[in-house]
């Protein structure tokens, strides 16, 4: 069973991985997934960390 992050936690994880590409491949990657689960596109002006995060929540992945 996997621990629930709080939002700020998982947000500084998703923001870490901007800084190199192959963080930022991997969060393409997420998103991908997250869309093809939900089939919901990430609005134009939201970033690809809001729209994990939103997803997550959603989810039932983050506490507090």
């Amino acid at each position: 069973m996997h621990t629930k992050k709080t939002l700020q936690q998982r947000q500084k994880e998703l923001q870490s991985l901007l800084a190199s590409p192959a963080g930022r491949t991997e969060l393409y990657e997420l998103e991908s997934r997250y869309y093809e689960a939900s089939a919901r596109f990430r609005p134009a002006k939201a970033s690809v960390v809001t729209y994990i995060l939103v997803h997550d929540r959603g989810q039932g992945l983050l506490s507090g």
